[in-house]
């Protein structure tokens, strides 16, 4: 391994681990506020930081410019055979900023009146009317360039135009952030995060709290079961594929990644994603195995043995039974975990991650793939993480706190960050196995190609850079989701008894994961024996799927933005005692709190 590939292994493990730690705050932000909607009470108080005005304009003013200087400068370089792209991605980029910043600011003028006649001429405007005239005008934008004659790529005519187009989505930028400096009031300004800076106290608060260890606990023990808890969630997110692997130019031909070489990223590449002669490739996992999948399930049983010590180590009967509640839960549910995906491994033939998803992405996303094992696969992870429904090992109300029942201070915050690190790389698995993992609908490698058997509809080619960061977006954005989604099943169904939960494990996850295997490998056989028609009707059916998806995107992005800009009012739908508390006494009243 070369020095810059060890370098770059270092800075792809500090991401992982950043956004693991940041994600398990919001999650527990997440999880407060769901409770408190669900059970219609105030929800997590928003604490505040005070800034100067000028720290708060520089802190606006930062981002639009790097952004700027980020859309501009590449516009220029213009390459030969390749300036439509160039003015395409210029152009989108520019209406994109457009309407996005017009659409925030005519719901800041809603909520909060107009202070000058531009501000009352954009908020007249529904906010989510700028959300659908922007949809349109990319889509007419994409039609009249593809119309442009291809003579120009040949003669370099059009260089001025790319340079010009990505001008003026920097201006546009550069524009938004000075117009939201103007906004900020002098003297200090109040920052809020709706409320996720509580994580951060709560961390700060766990290391100076006192650490209290039972007199009879075993010291060695007592202090190792909480790194082993936390231990699992950073290391098997090692080699989740965050992205497509980067091609660099070797300069140097030695054939291997030097410093020299990362100021070469290739230009474009072809469909097939290979690299080009000549270049080597940087996988965006932390550790590129090919028994990915095997590393994983291998690492994660370690686990048990943390929650198993724990209950032991503390010398205390409800510990123990908590950490007995664990492993058995543990170990019953890793069986049907394991044989929910080997159906889709039967169809992909391999345990690499990075062609799990490369997979996916020619073919159809597991999800549509292995519909049944995907919802074996959840349940199963769900209970694995030990979150509701599936708490038994940390049941209050029947063991007071489970295994870590006798820990405190930072100990105690290390299970909690543990399970909520469990909880968001069993988010970025799920996304890896069953929703193409870095891949999005009709993008390959070389560019967007939306076709349907042999017939294409439209194509357009995009930089290498542009696919990679347009994957790597892909992949965090569907972590997230799939996190609020798990968030929101805690909030949702009750705790099962210990008794269901075993049974559900052992008759009923395992005999269906069981049935499964046989279906698909019948299907495979089916499939096989079918010849090439068959292939090229599934072909096809996958380029529906993607259609598909693509659609519901869509129409969820549509969703989300007009719920945002237009919030519905909340409803209690289910009264707890709590609530009927709360009601007797003249309901919630929620207000603004400083730290």
């Amino acid at each position: 391994m070369s020095g810059a590939s060890l370098v770059l292994s270092l800075v792809k493990a500090l991401v992982v681990v950043l956004f693991l730690l940041n994600m398990s705050a919001i999650s527990v932000w997440l999880d407060r506020r769901q409770s408190a909607m669900l059970q219609h009470r105030v929800g997590p108080n928003r604490a505040v930081v005070y800034l100067p005005a000028a720290a708060v304009r520089a802190l606006l003013l930062l981002p639009a410019v790097l952004v700027a200087g980020a859309l501009a400068v590449p516009m220029w370089r213009v390459v030969p055979g390749f300036e439509l792209p160039r003015i395409t991605q210029g152009i989108e980029a520019a209406i994109l900023f457009a309407w996005f910043g017009l659409m925030l600011l005519a719901a800041h003028v809603r909520r909060n009146g107009a202070d000058n006649a531009f501000e009352e001429t954009v908020g007249s405007a529904d906010p989510r009317s700028y959300f659908y005239g922007g949809l349109v005008a990319h889509l007419l934008a994409a039609g009249a360039i593809q119309l442009l004659p291809t003579s120009l790529t040949t003669t370099g005519d059009v260089s001025w135009s790319t340079g010009i187009a990505g001008s003026l989505a920097a201006a546009v930028v550069l524009g938004s952030g000075f117009y939201a400096g103007t906004k900020v009031p002098d003297g200090n300004v109040g920052i809020r995060l709706a409320g996720t800076l509580h994580a951060l106290a709560d961390a700060i608060k766990l290391i100076w709290k006192e650490d209290l260890r039972p007199r009879r606990a075993d010291k060695l023990l007592y202090a190792l079961a909480p790194l082993l808890a936390i231990f699992p969630a950073l290391v098997t997110f090692a080699v989740i594929p965050m992205g497509s692997a980067l091609c660099f130019q070797d300069v140097d031909r030695d054939r291997m990644l030097s410093f020299g070489d990362l100021t070469h990223l290739a230009n474009v590449l072809d469909r097939s994603g290979a690299c080009p002669p000549g270049h080597v490739s940087l996988s965006l996992a932390v550790a590129d195995l090919n028994v990915g999948l095997l590393y994983i399930f291998a690492i994660a049983g370690t686990g048990i043995i943390g929650a198993a010590i724990a209950g032991w180590a503390s010398d205390n009967k409800w510990a123990l039974l908590g950490g007995l509640r664990a492993t058995s839960q543990m170990v019953s549910y890793e069986v049907a975990m394991g044989l929910s995906i080997t159906g889709m491994l039967m169809i992909v033939g391999a345990v690499h991650m990075q062609e799990i998803v490369e997979w996916q992405g020619r073919n159809a996303w597991g999800i549509f793939v292995q519909p049944v094992a995907f919802f074996l696969f959840l349940t199963a992870l769900v209970a694995e993480t030990k979150r509701v429904p599936f708490d038994q090992p940390e049941g209050e109300s029947e063991i007071i706190a489970g295994y870590f029942l006798e820990y405190s201070g930072m100990k105690f915050g290390l299970f909690f960050l543990g399970e909520y690190a469990e909880f968001v790389f069993s988010s970025a698995l799920l996304v890896t196995l069953f929703f193409g993992g870095y891949h999005l609908p009709f993008v390959d490698p070389d560019g967007i190609r939306i076709a349907f058997g042999s017939s294409t509809l439209y194509e357009l080619k995009l930089t290498h850079l542009a696919v990679s960061l347009l994957h790597i977006g892909a992949f965090f954005g569907k972590t997230i989701l799939m996190t609020w989604l798990q968030v929101f099943i805690r909030w949702t169904l009750p705790r099962f008894r210990y008794d269901q939960l075993m049974r559900l494990g052992w008759m009923k996850l395992l005999p269906i994961a069981l049935v499964n295997v046989l279906v698909t490998g019948l299907v495979i056989l089916a499939v096989e024996a079918g010849g090439p028609g068959v292939a090229s009707i599934l072909g096809t059916a996958g380029q529906v799927t993607q259609a598909l998806v693509a659609l519901l995107g869509v129409v969820g992005t549509v969703a989300l933005v007009t719920w945002m800009l237009e919030p519905s009012k909340p409803q209690q739908f289910a009264v707890s005692t709590t609530a009927r508390y709360t009601l007797e006494a003249g309901g919630v009243k929620p207000t603004k709190m400083g730290a």
